[in-house]
């Protein structure tokens, strides 16, 4: 079979099961048997194909805000099971016990209530709904860290975490209206006790993002969004047509096209590796080997680095499991004819090649104006970017001198006519232009990626 036929019948077999639905059932079975690792996995396959479809929502955000009435408006909207920190808290309070004492104390003090014990009332009830097959939104947890790496611990995944933000600002006056209520009237330090409790919720919040960092997605809590439209984006969020399988893309442009934002966008967006041969040859570089030190002279002259090099970098890093699992994203790569044939090589097929167009005045224009702080390594696209006091030490990158950047648009050039020239890639093209708007390119190829499936 030759190799534009095989192309076909792969992209034949991947459009079957993504139509069938096959990557999703299998994502959902693999991950149960991570979690719960059965004794008999066959039949626990089996049981598990035959129970209810069921999701679980997370819903968090800063205390006085509509939390409670956006988790009511998409629990009835999805028809799926409430359930409330607070009001749990509450149920448990009525009892009169000890805990309930540890937890009054704490609310009166205008403090959180310590981790231990919000976990503990929030795993009994998620393991009742878990049991009894319900979908549900759980609002007002986890909060922290703590919370948060305890419910994986259970392996709770959520099927959705939404977030809530609001500025600074906000946050504290909604933790000052929720303090400027009668139960708080004999607490003295008022503005102190506020300034305390919204930082500490930012800074929980701030920890509860890196946890689930590939899964939460947040709304602007000071926008007057009409609560249905926010219930059907989550019903997006849940059913959404963002590929299940591990896909090969690579993201192709001149240099300045906004390339590289645009290949982090979508390894970001969608849990794709995200692998750039500048951080290749930067690690290469820093391990001050032989091969790093031949890649370092290139470098600082504004050279190209040998294919050959670059070629082991990509091959050493496409086989490493990640890759394998979860698809990736190539940053300007292949850059050469001999790059290209690599990839050949390498057997590797894309599912998509994202080429983008845009004059070569254009991205001139935006490379010489670029410059680069040689202490933090971070760019800028010009110097009014900098702080002042960073200006002064900020250079031209040596391959974005002009004379370079030539060399490098011929180069871009020599490869788009061998890519367009090759049919077996005609179906796996898509071009977009690289002189709108960076948000609207980056629209335009999610809006295309999700179409394929």
């Amino acid at each position: 079979m030759d190799q534009a036929n095989k192309l076909q019948y792969q992209q034949q077999v991947e459009n079957y099961l993504e139509r069938n639905k096959v990557y999703h059932i299998f994502e959902d079975l693999l991950k149960s048997l991570i979690i719960k690792k059965p004794d008999d996995p066959i039949q626990f396959l089996i049981n598990k194909l035959q129970e209810p479809e069921t999701k679980k929502i997370f819903v968090v955000g800063p205390p006085g805000s509509k939390l409670r009435e956006l988790s009511l408006t998409l629990a009835d909207y999805l028809n799926f099971h409430i359930v409330s920190i607070g009001d749990l808290i509450e149920k448990e309070l009525s009892k009169k016990s000890e805990l309930s004492q540890q937890i009054q104390d704490s609310l009166d003090k205008f403090q959180y209530v310590s981790d231990e014990i919000v976990i503990n009332i929030a795993l009994n009830q998620i393991n009742h709904l878990e049991n009894e097959k319900k979908s549900y939104i759980f609002e007002g947890f986890p909060k922290t860290r703590v919370q948060g790496l305890a419910l994986q611990k259970e392996g709770i995944i959520p099927d959705a975490f939404l977030i809530l933000e609001m500025s600074q600002e906000k946050v504290y006056q909604c933790c000052l209206k929720k303090l400027d209520s009668e139960q708080f009237n004999k607490l003295n330090n008022k503005e102190d006790l506020v300034k305390n409790h919204s930082l500490e919720y930012q800074l929980n919040l701030k920890q509860v993002k890196e946890v689930y960092k590939n899964q939460y997605f947040s709304v602007d809590g000071e926008k007057n969004y009409e609560l249905e439209d926010m219930a059907q984006l989550l019903k997006y969020k849940l059913y959404d047509n963002s590929p299940k399988r591990a896909l090969r893309i690579v993201v192709i442009g001149p240099p300045g096209s906004g390339r590289s934002t645009l290949a982090k966008k979508l390894s970001s967006k969608y849990g794709f590796v995200y692998i750039s041969t500048r951080e290749l040859i930067s690690n290469l570089v820093n391990q001050k080997g032989a091969t790093g030190k031949e890649a370092f002279e290139k470098v600082s002259k504004g050279d190209f680095v040998d294919d050959r090099i670059v070629n082991a970098l990509i091959k050493e890093r496409l086989n490493q499991t990640d890759c394998q699992l979860q698809g990736y994203v190539l940053d300007g790569y292949p850059k050469t004819d001999k790059q290209l044939e690599s990839l050949n090589e390498l057997n590797v097929q894309p599912t998509l090649m994202v080429i983008i167009d845009a004059a070569d005045d254009i991205v001139t224009r935006r490379l010489v104006q670029r410059r680069t702080d040689p202490i933090t390594g971070k760019m800028y696209n010009s110097v009014d970017e900098a702080d002042k006091e960073v200006r002064s030490r900020l250079v031209i990158a040596p391959n974005e001198k002009r004379e370079v950047v030539q060399q490098r648009l011929k180069r871009w050039d020599d490869l788009k006519q061998l890519i367009d020239s090759t049919p077996k890639y005609a179906s796996i093209i898509y071009k977009v232009s690289g002189e709108n708007p960076l948000d609207n390119m980056i629209e335009s190829v999610c809006y295309h990626l999700e179409k394929m499936n």
